[in-house]
């Protein structure tokens, strides 16, 4: 890129690092983008504590005096917004209430690459925040897209949305740095010990775990196995199942993920799950982790199935490919190379940080241009 500087790109979040979205849609990104000539400084709203605090139930006085605060310091962020040439926007500048912080970056003549990677533009709300349910307002993703030059979502659902709103989008999966995520040495282990299936994710996600567990329960009456479950945010307790509970850290993701033999990623069949991504599939298929996913949404093409994994649409089906897994070592090593190939081939940072890189350039090229004619 020949340009006469280096571009001072400020990237908005909602969340810290310690959320995948922040790390995968934007921190992973930083050093192809530097190397590009895009210097990247990044500014969530919630800070690690608050974000620890937000779905957790009750502290809702809490709750609204941090966020006050935290609103507060955004405010004070426009102030220095103009020493910025292009504002990357994750989801939102403020999770709650109308999008004017967009709006006045927009006005500012400042580019906006607008980012989102869930169906942010439905009616959702955790059940520990189900009481302001009324300030999230999707109805200001439409603005905001409106507000953007450039657009890049996760998949292809997102994609129709947007393209409603704004005709400049690109479509780019959510990626993982193929060189961290990565199998597990083999190691002889203990063939008599029961096999590990992994179910990795966060509070907002776990009712999908919780409507599996009859299913899982079927599967280890007739084939034993320990569930090892991160990130749902509270004791876990299933009928019939050995639980293994593992704290999630920032430091030992890769291992959470290499330390499974299955992986499991449930979802229900409807709108908001189609705007998901796949990522815990591309997570565990990176780290050679054969899966079982919900034939759901953009799970049917990054799994396929019965080649590179499992998709299942049935309890029955749940059962039946579990068990197949479980009980075949050959065709979860099979699983485990075809995975593995998916992901360098479609789903790495060596594939989407060029295209990342685009829509920057993209973006400012089209700012000149736009500011060229209104001086003409």
């Amino acid at each position: 890129m020949s340009r006469d500087r280096r571009v001072r790109v400020l990237a908005l979040s909602p969340i810290p690092l310690e959320g995948a979205g922040c790390r995968f849609r934007i921190a992973q990104y930083l050093p192809s983008l530097r190397e590009a000539g895009f210097d990247v400084t990044i500014s969530p709203f919630y800070t690690p504590a608050f974000f620890r605090l937000v779905y957790r139930p009750g502290h809702h006085l809490r709750k609204a005096l941090s966020f006050v605060s935290l609103a507060w310091r955004r405010v004070r962020e426009l102030m220095t917004i103009g020493q910025y040439d292009l504002v990357f926007l994750y989801r939102e500048a403020i999770p709650l209430g109308p999008p004017w912080v967009e709006r006045a970056i927009a006005r500012r003549g400042i580019p906006i690459v607008y980012d989102f990677d869930d169906a942010i533009f439905l009616p959702s709300v955790s059940e520990a925040n189900r009481a302001i349910s009324f300030l999230k307002q999707p109805g200001r993703v439409a603005r905001v897209l409106g507000h953007s030059t450039r657009v890049v979502v996760g998949n292809e659902f997102l994609a129709r949305y947007a393209r409603q709103h704004n005709a400049a989008v690109t479509v780019i999966p959510t990626a993982v740095d193929t060189t961290r995520f990565v199998p597990r040495a083999e190691t002889a282990g203990d063939p008599a010990a029961p096999l590990v299936v992994g179910w990795i994710g966060s509070p907002t996600t776990f009712p999908y775990l919780e409507g599996l567990a009859g299913v899982l329960a079927r599967v280890a009456a007739r084939t034993p196995f320990v569930l090892k479950v991160s990130g749902a945010g509270r004791p876990v307790r299933f009928p019939g199942l050995t639980v293994m509970e593992a704290p999630w850290s920032l430091d030992d993701e890769v291992e959470l993920f290499n330390t499974c033999d299955v992986g499991v990623y449930p979802l229900t069949d409807d709108d908001w799950a189609k705007g998901k991504c796949g990522f815990k599939a591309i997570q565990f298929m990176a780290c050679g982790v054969p899966v079982v996913a919900a034939a759901v949404g953009v799970n049917r093409e990054i799994v396929q199935d019965g080649v590179n994994g499992f998709l299942a649409a049935t309890p029955d089906e749940w059962v039946e490919k579990l068990e197949r897994l479980l009980t075949d070592r050959s065709l979860r090593m099979q699983f485990a190379a075809e995975g593995r190939r998916t992901i360098e081939a479609g789903y790495s940072l060596t594939v989407t940080a060029p295209r990342l890189t685009e829509v920057f350039s993209a973006a400012l090229d089209g700012a000149r241009e736009t500011a060229a004619k209104g001086q003409a």
